[in-house]
């Protein structure tokens, strides 16, 4: 906003004020549109709760200026629910720090993540470039995830004990029953 200020005389003065509006080329401003993300992973994957899944993909810097780093993480969306996923059950690795990427440099990224919950997920890896706080980060194209239930008929392996120890309880009572029935004289 330019302010200008007219002097009527020495004790009074005007003020007129108006905006100067231009449209601002974030292109220029954005360091992150020379970064590129790409995705090494299928685009769809499907599988059970309690598999691992891994999510790999590289950052490449297109311009030929060494630029700062930042922070490379991934983002799970539950589509059917509409909110986005806490990490901690999911991933070890949160966020893969970079300190700064060279003209034409590529980096690997790479998460190992366990399937949870069952439903359907969008998955991306994103990067935060450091100190621009108001730009968006830069995200990589998404990977549908498709988890199903697991379907366990001995959870936690509780039929061995289950059907185990009242086995084992029968028979050494049925054995001291046929002892105690011997010696009364009922198995002769």
């Amino acid at each position: 906003m330019t302010t200008i200020i007219f002097v009527l005389n020495a004790t009074n003065y005007f003020i007129l004020s108006y905006a100067i509006t231009q449209p601002v080329n974030h292109d220029l401003i954005n360091s992150s549109n020379m970064l590129k993300i790409t995705l090494k992973s299928s685009s769809e994957f499907h599988g059970i709760a309690g598999q691992y899944m891994k999510i790999a993909g590289e950052i490449t810097n297109l311009s030929p200026n060494t630029m700062d780093g930042g922070i490379a993480y991934i983002s799970i969306v539950d589509i059917t629910e509409k909110i986005p996923v806490d990490l901690e059950d999911w991933s070890v690795e949160k966020g893969l720090y970079i300190p700064n990427f060279l003209p034409s440099q590529t980096l690997p990224l790479e998460w190992n993540i366990r399937l949870v919950k069952a439903g359907n997920y969008a998955v991306d890896i994103l990067f935060n470039t450091e100190g621009q706080f108001s730009s968006p980060p830069v995200a990589s194209s998404k990977i549908q995830l498709e988890v199903l239930p697991k379907f366990n008929l001995n959870p936690n392996n509780v039929l061995p004990i289950a059907f185990g120890v009242p086995g084992i309880l029968i028979g050494i009572f049925g054995v001291l029953n046929y002892i105690r029935g011997r010696k009364m004289g009922i198995y002769n």
